[in-house]
């Protein structure tokens, strides 16, 4: 067997040895699908990997529970981090030229209207993006005047933190919004003056204005979706999960970390596309989705787990929202250390699919 590493965060590298809860359940799936592979994960910090040291250390899993060892550098590494450090940068780029491979690696221009852009060059995606621009006075007063409803959210950010939305009608412009630190949502009517917090955000350039698309709703209330691509032991993206992210009462955020549930596409379809079949609905979001991971996958290097955000409106057309280059799926689909459904586990091994595969591709390069 051979050791393949798995790049963690700090925060979760520092609960390992005692480690409980959800994110016990995805150590234990990732486990299972690396021993399939005829792997053993070893669990790093990107910190630890040096490109002129030959070993590292890492936790490895023992009769004993997860201790810390040093073991040889592993070949192949699965980077579940993001970090935009141009520190970081280099220790990749280091590690890369002494023959290190990590996949998943954090990618440094990922900014939502950059990628909007790049994919709106191709014909084939126009027709699936929302029209979004970066915030700007000019911007902001342009998109009211095209559409009704409006999002604005942060260019680089995650978890719906920090999202706006904004409401036209006859007489006035209603802003909805959480303020920092606030459980609620405040409401702003207004008309020809931008509000001040709009304001503060075109001043810091931080944010996107999106046009609003009219989302699908089951048991009234808005819903989206996070589909999971990732390569798979055959080198190719698929689509190993989709999960409706269902907003809470009275909310316009699906996120799950703002009061959001997570629902199975089977069990939505039904009550929301009644015409619809669910065969259909979920063979246009993949083809969708597939289109846009490849296109993704030749402009950025070592692409293999990403998270779409995907709406649907009450017809069953598919709106690609943002890409999410490193997948979460923790607090979505593991409820009391259960996966909330087992078709939802694909979305934990298939990364240890890949990685064997990367792995038995630079073994025949030896």
């Amino acid at each position: 067997m051979e050791g393949v590493g798995i790049i963690v965060p700090r925060t979760i590298y520092r609960q390992i040895p005692n480690l409980n809860g959800n994110h016990k359940t995805m150590f234990m799936l990732f486990e299972r699908a690396a021993a399939r592979n005829n792997l053993i994960p070893c669990f790093i910090r990107l910190r630890h990997l040096h490109p002129d040291k030959k070993s590292v250390i890492a936790y490895v899993l023992t009769s004993e529970g997860y201790k810390l060892m040093r073991v040889p550098r592993p070949k192949v590494n699965y980077s579940r981090i993001l970090d935009r450090h141009p520190v970081i940068r280099k220790r990749i780029y280091d590690l890369y030229r002494a023959g290190v491979t990590i996949f998943n690696v954090p990618n440094y221009d990922i900014e939502k209207f950059n990628i909007h852009q790049l994919l709106n060059r191709d014909k084939s995606i126009q027709k699936y993006l929302p029209h979004t621009e970066l915030l700007t006075e000019q911007s902001f007063i342009k998109m009211l005047s095209l559409y009704k409803s409006v999002i604005l959210k942060k260019n680089y950010g995650e978890r719906g933190i920090g999202a706006m939305k904004i409401d036209k009608d006859i007489k006035h412009c209603t802003l909805t919004y959480k303020p920092i630190n606030s459980p609620v949502f405040e409401k702003v009517n207004f008309t020809a003056e931008i509000p001040s917090v709009v304001l503060e955000h075109i001043e810091k350039k931080d944010y996107v204005i999106q046009e609003r698309i009219p989302l699908a709703t089951f048991k009234g209330n808005p819903f989206d979706m996070r589909v999971a691509l990732q390569k798979d032991g055959t080198g190719k993206f698929k689509v190993t999960g989709i999960m409706c992210k269902v907003a809470k009462d009275k909310s316009f955020l699906t996120n799950g970390s703002q009061g959001g549930k997570t629902c199975r596409l089977e069990d939505i379809c039904p009550k929301s596309f009644p015409s619809i079949s669910c065969d259909r609905l979920k063979r246009d979001i993949c083809d969708m989705a597939l289109l846009i991971a490849n296109n993704l996958d030749k402009h950025f290097p070592h692409l293999a787990d990403l998270g779409f955000d995907i709406c649907v409106t009450n017809k069953g057309t598919p709106y690609f929202i943002e890409c999410n280059f490193i997948s979460d799926y923790v607090g979505g689909l593991i409820h009391q250390q259960k996966l909330l459904h087992q078709e939802w586990g694909a979305v934990f091994s298939t990364p240890l699919d890949y990685a064997r595969y990367v792995l038995d591709q630079k073994n025949k390069s030896i």
